[in-house]
């Protein structure tokens, strides 16, 4: 006997002897779906901080009212950094304790999803939501990374369902929620913008095409809310647009455009993942209702004029990197699970998508791999080696100023830390104001040397080096970033007051994302290094 389908409406309207079965039943299919989230995912918890991981934990170990400000040096919102704060003085901050909060995150992608799927067209669209959901290796690969990418995500999927409902119902407390969920995602990410100004834009648009005058006051008014309550931040977010952007970004090519929101949703399989869910979106296109084919077009409209919008700023401001693309994965997966989840062919589809992308992450799990904890960075590696080397005001020079903050979270406190702009203060962030300019002017005699001279004969210098080139190629920042490397290394290799007495090449093998390597120094001389 076929069970048939059953919309959220329906679902309330059931007699209770046929609601408890279904409910039942799907609890179980999303609590193995969590289940085998949580086994994809949590192989990684350990795994080594990298580079931005360093100045996530490091800006969030600040007290709480000094994260904005110190976030003027960043570029970022500032909530996932007070919700990261907060956990950290409850948990610590290991990589097991800051990586359980995004991991939770991404479990709880799983059960809003299969909510908000079966609220938009009913139980087997929210099962086939759940379904794409636990196995996105997007939010497999953020989840285990102390960023707020899976918080991103889940309140995409928040703040495109309400603002969905809230058309429909026309419920204060829908509209509500909406506009708290896309309030709460500006100040997490700055593509937020774009998913709130093209969501808001979408809706206005459908109403006012239907003759819904009063529809299109409410998008306008929710959009008016959000944008009050974000204004607090707006001064902020025009520094830091102003100062410190992405330097380290270039604008984006047409490939990239398919490519990288392709990755988004299926990861390195992505150029297989994203065909198959459109394939079959198309195939199950007749058997659609109209009501079906409304949420499909909308979703998938937010998703892609997402990304649009993202792409034509990029070309103006480059700001452009799959991470970012965070906003459009709950759109995607909704429109898909939509698209297909009515149908058996479309399940199907789903099933096939959901067994190649868990099969793929499991092969990753289980084939055997020297450097799994050091994958993203060798850096808590480089640290461990030569921290025994090390006494508190000793100097380490970080030539690509980026790593500071995670070679700080490693070392042991008491050292000096130098960039090849100058010693740094507060390690523990990294200042992006005006990078460019400021390491296109800097000069290791007036940077460096004056760190190296005050130290007694004896001391330790520890050089950290990228160990391969960096950046996007075109990039200022990529230029700047490289020479100063080059001249810094350079400068201390010819510094007639150092001797060379170790290299350092830990975890090298195979070569992290971000890998880095270490020269130990003794000053044994006096001689200075500049006229």
């Amino acid at each position: 006997m076929t069970v048939p389908e059953l919309s959220a409406v329906e679902l309330q309207d059931s007699a209770p002897r046929t609601l408890p079965p279904l409910i039942r039943q799907d609890r179980v299919v999303v609590g193995a779906l969590v289940l085998l989230a949580l086994g994809l995912r949590a192989p990684n918890l350990g795994r080594a901080y990298w580079v931005d991981e360093g100045i996530s934990v490091g800006i969030a170990s600040h007290p709480l009212k000094e994260i904005p400000g110190l976030l003027r040096h960043d570029g970022s919102p500032p909530l996932f950094y007070m919700v990261l704060h907060v956990w950290m003085r409850m948990f610590g901050t290991s990589e097991m304790a800051t990586h359980t909060l995004p991991l939770l995150v991404s479990l709880g992608a799983v059960p809003v999803a299969y909510w908000a799927g079966r609220d938009l067209f009913g139980r087997r669209t929210g099962l086939a939501a759940a379904a794409l959901f636990a196995t996105n290796p997007f939010l497999g690969w953020y989840s285990t990374e102390t960023r707020m990418y899976p918080i991103v995500v889940l309140l995409s999927v928040l703040a495109v369902t309400f603002a969905w409902r809230a058309t429909q119902s026309r419920r204060a407390f829908d509209a509500a929620a909406a506009v708290i969920s896309f309030a709460a995602i500006l100040y997490t990410h700055d593509w937020g913008i774009y998913l709130t100004v093209v969501t808001a834009a979408v809706l206005f648009a459908v109403a006012w095409a239907q003759g819904d005058r009063h529809l299109a006051s409410l998008v306008a008014g929710c959009g008016a809310v959000v944008l009050l309550l974000w204004l607090p931040w707006l001064p902020s977010f025009i520094d830091q647009a102003h100062n410190t952007a992405a330097p380290w970004a270039v604008r984006p090519g047409v490939g990239d455009f398919f490519a990288d929101p392709a990755s988004a949703v299926g990861g390195t399989l992505g150029f297989l993942i994203a065909p198959l869910l459109i394939a079959g979106s198309y195939w199950s296109r007749l058997g659609w209702s109209s009501r079906q084919r409304q949420i499909v077009s909308l979703f998938a409209a937010i998703g892609i004029l997402t990304t649009l919008t993202g792409f034509v700023a990029a070309q103006i401001v480059p700001s452009w990197t799959v991470r970012y693309l965070a906003v459009i994965v709950g759109p995607f997966l909704l429109a898909a699970a939509a698209a297909l989840g009515s149908s058996p062919r479309g399940r199907t589809m789903i099933v096939v998508a959901g067994s190649l992308l868990g099969s793929w992450a499991v092969i990753g799990v289980l084939l055997p791999n020297s450097n799994a904890r050091y994958a993203k960075s060798n850096a808590a590696a480089l640290a461990q080696a030569v921290a025994p080397r090390l006494e508190p005001g000793d100097v380490v020079v970080v030539t690509q100023t980026e790593q500071l903050a995670v070679i700080y979270h490693y070392l042991p406190k008491g050292v000096v830390y130098v960039t090849p702009t100058g010693p740094v203060s507060d390690p523990s962030y990294v200042d992006w104001r005006n990078i460019v300019a400021r390491l296109q002017t800097a000069d290791p005699c007036r940077a460096v040397a004056p760190s190296i001279a005050s130290l007694p004969i004896g001391a330790a210098v520890v050089e950290i080096n990228p160990a391969r080139q960096l950046g996007a190629s075109g990039s200022a920042w990529s230029r700047a970033v490289n020479n100063q490397v080059e001249r810094v290394d350079t400068f201390l290799a010819d510094d007639p007051a150092l001797t060379p007495t170790g290299l350092y090449t830990p975890a090298l093998k195979p070569k992290p994302f971000s890998p880095l390597d270490g020269i130990l120094l003794r000053k044994t001389s006096a001689q200075p290094a500049c006229p």
